[in-house]
This record gives structure tokens, sequence and C-alpha cells, in this order.
């Protein structure tokens, strides 16, 4: 009926109720506030957009759901990977045998000064027995005779100058045997002498005598450097035969000492007893 429009459809027009809006009957009749309006419509819709009200699609709101949770899976993967890297490399040694650092000596306490304090080293062990020691220096005082032998041989044809050529080789084999008796001083330095205290200084004293030696056999070559051209019975004797015995003199003062001392030493180990002319 035409005075009860309590059951006619409404609509909400923006322009009723001088602009503010309202429900309107289908008609163009305001529609009365009542039951109807309270419960039946709801409030007014918002403000136009141009797309008659905003809503949301199920299928959109699925896929927002699932892309928050691909991201927020992507962040845990990023944190994770870069937490086990920064703990990875702290420990390779543990790493390396299956998670547990092997166990090393504990740290010595830091000294006052602040350096960290060393602990006591013992001292170490003799490389070798005492016999075994004083025959090895027994050997290069084998290898020293036979150079003797030939130091004596070449002066002494220096001296007589049988030949030029003979004079010329009395030179080489001096050069040679000056080599050789570097050599010798070269190799007891590196022998070891530490279960042999009391050879030391006798070591010394060989030491020298072999420098003096090869300064003599230097000098000596330098002196048959001199005689070439010589005549049987008619060779100089200058300032390099001077210097050649003069270094000889000290070989040998120097070869007695060691003998002084080395002599007890080849007894005790049953070494052969040597003379300052065969060194």
């Amino acid at each position: 009926m035409a005075e009860d429009d309590g059951d006619a459809p409404i609509r909400w027009d923006s322009t009723a109720r001088g602009g503010a809006g309202g429900w309107v009957t289908a008609s163009g009749g305001t529609a009365r506030a009542g039951p109807r309006a309270e419960t039946g419509r709801g409030a007014p819709p918002g403000p136009d957009t141009g797309g008659g009200g905003f809503s949301v699609r199920p299928r959109v709101l699925l896929f927002a759901v699932g892309g928050a949770l691909v991201l927020a899976a992507a962040v845990l993967l990023v944190a994770g990977f870069l937490f086990s890297g920064s703990t990875g490399d702290a420990d390779p040694a543990g790493a390396a045998t299956g998670g547990h650092a092997s166990a090393g000596p504990p740290a010595s306490p830091a000294a006052p000064g602040g350096e960290p304090s060393r602990a006591p080293t013992s001292p170490s062990a003799p490389s070798g027995t005492a016999d075994t020691q004083a025959a090895a220096l027994d050997a290069l005082l084998t290898r020293s005779a036979a150079d003797r032998e030939k130091v004596t041989a070449a002066v002494s044809a220096v001296d007589s100058c049988a030949s030029r050529a003979s004079v010329a080789a009395a030179e080489e084999a001096l050069d040679a045997a000056a080599i050789r008796r570097d050599g010798l001083v070269s190799d007891l330095s590196r022998l070891p002498l530490d279960a042999l205290p009391d050879a030391r200084s006798a070591a010394a004293d060989l030491r020298a005598a072999w420098r003096h030696s090869a300064d003599a056999d230097r000098a000596f070559a330098r002196w048959a450097a001199d005689a070439a051209g010589c005549s049987p019975g008619d060779v100089p004797r200058g300032s390099a035969f001077t210097r050649a015995a003069g270094s000889s003199e000290l070989a040998t003062a120097a070869k007695k000492e060691f003998l002084r001392k080395w002599t007890p030493i080849a007894t005790r180990y049953g070494l052969p007893a040597r003379d300052d002319t065969r060194i």
C-alpha cells in the first residue's frame, strides 16, 4: 500500500537528505528509519571510488597469502645461510676433525712484560755416542795425512826444478791441497762433539792448524808459479816462499797443541796414535 512502504525495495542515494545520502525507496522516496534500516540493510556504503566500492576476490586473497609465505621462507633461508657462513669458518681445525678441535698443549701464562712465558725445554740428547764421534774425528785426521804427503811431494818437486812440467804440476797439486784443507775445516765444524765435551778444545786447535796449512799450501803454489822457467838447483825463494814457511810453522804449533789434548781421547776409545807429521 502507498502509505506503508516498509516492504518496498530500497537503495542508497547519495543525493538524498540534502546531499548527506540516505536509503530511498525504489520509487524515489526517502525510507523511514526503523527496524528495516537498522537490521535489514546495515550501514551506508562508503564513498564511491568509481568502482562501486572496494571488494577483495577470493583468488586475489589466496595469491597474496601465498606470496607472503614464499617471501617469509626466502628470508629464513637467507638468514640461515648467512648464519652458517659466519660460524662455519670459526674453527677449520674442528671441522677437519669431525667438529672437535685438536687438543694442543695449554697456553703458558703471560709473563709480567706481556710476552707469553715459554715452557722450559729439556737439553737435547747427544747426536751420537762418544766412541762414534771420536771415530768420526779420527777419520778426518786420516784424510789430512794423505793431503800432507801430496803437499810434501809437490814442494820437493818445485825445489828441485827437475822440469818445467814438474813445477807446473806441483803448482796445481798445491792449489788442490789448499782446497781440500778448506773442506776439512768445514767438515770439522759440522762434526757433532756434544758427547765428547773434552774434545771441543782439541777440535778448535785442529781447525786452526788446518787453516794455517791451507794458507801455506796457497803460498807454496804461488812460489811454484814464480819458479816457472827455473833451472835445477837454482830456484829463487822469494816472499811467497817466506809466507809459506811462516804459515807452515804456525800449523805445526797448532797440531802439536791438538795432539796434546787428543791423544788421551784417542787412547780411551782405542784409536791410533798420531804425530804432527801425520796430520
